[in-house]
């Protein structure tokens, strides 16, 4: 067995690709998953091309990263700089989080259905939306993150909102309004709207289900009958939000830190059980950790994050000086883009582009990725 200390840091996921490259690396195999998976390998490499800077006596060659979904380095660089970005564009202030869950029974039609899974956010934000609307007269602004994975890597599909907690649009202007959001109400919304998301779309060429249409029948009508979990309100900062949203959506689904122990047959990682309030340890095969790992890479083109209401970019843009006026905020100067050095400093390393000799370097000249390299993963 490698233990963990044996693999350096931010390639103890890449070992597994390595390893298990026979299983993932074939033909029939889900096409987004290989091709991230191929990015992450080659991370880096001289496949992806790279950037020559120079100091006066010094040369220095730097791979260029893949930005794939599936590699942890790349992807903390992402949630960085998106977290940077939104923290800019969402207005100061009050915020809601609302996380909707549904039973461990129904994962599995979401999973092999995933033009119905990118329904979810649409029928959460219609929910939160709908209540403001009828109950204060108000409109609010959302924010929606699904997550599709849980501790264990297993599929377990729920929507994470941050919402306003009023003062937008607000019907009588000059006025500040507040909402308060009952729980169990919101709960039976959602769960309507689910069950017959499912009725509805299960019925449609091309679904794909997981057991007979009699058993599916007596499925949704025994979860339309028995009481969900409530849905799970809080007051909640918007950077704190964006702090652990960044996760869900820009970031692979494990870090490798929670990696403990790798062979050619069986990874071991360890997770936090919200219930029993411990760390827990997994295992499984090279393939059973691959295949968890692929079910939550998005589909190309695919939106992670999706806004509603004034919070929609289109809409935010034309209505982002209305809005900063009723809040009595000053409009802030949109912070320039972090640069690379800048992210690996953060990371506690030093400067990349200084040389030996503590001078600056400049940049030379880009070099070309492979053609192979080209070929599979563009």
């Amino acid at each position: 067995m490698v233990e963990v200390s044996a693999i350096p840091h931010r390639t103890r996921s890449r070992t597994i690709l390595s390893i298990g490259r026979e299983h993932w690396d074939r033909d029939g195999y889900d096409e987004t998953a290989r091709r991230a998976f191929l990015r992450a390998e080659k991370c880096k490499s001289p496949e992806l091309g790279a950037r020559r800077y120079a100091s006066d006596d010094e040369e220095w060659e730097f791979g260029n990263p893949c930005k794939g979904a599936a590699c942890t380095s790349c992807g903390n660089w992402r949630t960085t700089r998106w977290q940077q970005d939104r923290d800019w564009a969402l207005p100061d202030t009050r915020y809601l989080a609302i996380t909707f869950t549904m039973p461990d029974s129904l994962w599995p039609l979401f999973q092999q259905n995933p033009l119905l899974r990118r329904k979810l956010e649409i029928i959460a934000s219609r929910v939160v939306i709908s209540y403001a609307r009828v109950r204060k007269g108000i409109e609010i602004g959302t924010m929606a993150i699904q997550q599709t994975f849980n501790g264990k890597l297993e599929f377990n599909p729920h929507v994470h909102m941050l919402i306003t907690g009023g003062d937008l649009l607000c019907n009588r202007s000059g006025e500040s309004a507040s909402i308060y959001f009952d729980s169990e109400e919101l709960t039976r919304s959602w769960q309507r709207l689910v069950i017959g998301l499912l009725r509805t779309g299960l019925r449609a060429h091309g679904a794909t289900l997981p057991m007979t249409r009699e058993d599916l029948d007596r499925l949704l009508q025994k979860e339309a009958e028995r009481a969900w979990h409530k849905t799970h309100i809080k007051a909640e900062e918007k950077r704190h939000f964006l702090g652990y949203g960044g996760r869900y959506c820009r970031r692979p689904p494990i870090a490798d830190r929670r990696i403990l122990a790798v062979t050619d047959e069986v990874v071991r990682f360890w997770y936090f059980n919200k219930r029993t309030k411990t760390r827990e340890i997994v295992g499984c095969s090279i393939a059973e950790f691959i295949d968890r790992w692929a079910l939550h890479i998005p589909r190309r083109y695919q939106h992670t994050v999706r806004y509603f209401g004034p919070l929609a970019p289109r809409r935010l843009t034309k209505i982002r000086m209305a809005l900063l006026g009723m809040l009595n905020k000053r409009p802030r100067p949109r912070p320039k883009p972090l640069s690379w050095p800048h992210g690996i400093q953060r990371m506690g390393k030093p400067h990349p582009l200084l040389d030996s000799k503590g001078r600056r370097m400049r940049f030379v000249r880009h070099v070309a990725p492979l053609r192979s390299a080209r070929r599979d993963i563009y």
